[in-house]
């Protein structure tokens, strides 16, 4: 041993062994906060504790969820569209449709007479003028010439009465189904039908000269 070595004493050893060694850093995390569950280990998942009242909630559930599907039924039938007629063959005005079936048939009736008393206008011209001139005392023409538009008003008023009577069917039909009021207008069609007669007779009185100038002629005292 030297004497520096001996020259050291116990206390110097240990003073020199605690000697205080400057702290360790650890390495800054760059890492972003984790979130919820984002470091679990692998295959780990969260169950959440069971509830000791789940089981009495389970009826509640089920009657609001058939709660539930009672109302989604019924605001799809509530939602449903409404038909704006009664379907066809409801009969909502039984009167009405027994007058209007009444009137069609008399319409009908009529309509035929009424072609009948077109096409025969014009050879009852002569036959018609004997009364009015007994009661004027004057004398009726005797012969009747008809004008070019005499067979052109007799085809238009024939027409006019077919088309008139199937107009107020159709129409008096689609009304029914619809249940609405429908007995005016067989009404109607007759009104029309009467004005088209009279129109036609005017116009085979007044092609022929000679009865237009009887007509004017004043009656003898």
């Amino acid at each position: 041993m030297t004497r520096d070595e001996a020259a050291r004493t116990p206390d110097d050893g240990v003073a020199g062994a605690a000697a205080p060694q400057p702290p360790v850093t650890p390495p800054a995390d760059e890492r972003p906060r984790p979130r919820y569950g984002e470091y679990a280990p692998e295959g780990w998942t969260w169950q959440p504790p069971a509830d000791p009242h789940a089981g009495s909630s389970t009826q509640p559930s089920d009657a609001a969820g058939t709660t539930s599907q009672a109302a989604a039924g019924h605001g799809a039938t509530a939602g449903a569209p409404t038909p704006a007629y009664p379907q066809a063959g409801a009969v909502a005005r039984p009167t009405d449709r027994a007058w209007t079936i009444a009137l069609l048939v008399f319409g009908a009736i009529g309509a035929v007479y009424n072609i009948m008393q077109i096409v025969a206008a014009p050879s009852l011209v002569l036959e018609s003028l004997k009364l009015p001139a007994d009661i004027l005392g004057t004398t009726p023409p005797t012969e009747y010439t008809p004008g070019p538009e005499v067979p052109i008003a007799v085809t238009v008023g024939v027409i006019a009465q077919i088309v008139l009577w199937i107009g107020a069917l159709l129409w008096s039909r689609a009304r029914m189904r619809a249940s609405a009021s429908s007995w005016w207008i067989p009404l109607l069609a007759g009104v029309a039908a009467f004005i088209a007669v009279m129109i036609v007779i005017s116009v085979v009185l007044t092609s022929d000269p000679a009865i237009v100038e009887f007509m004017q002629t004043p009656p003898s005292v």
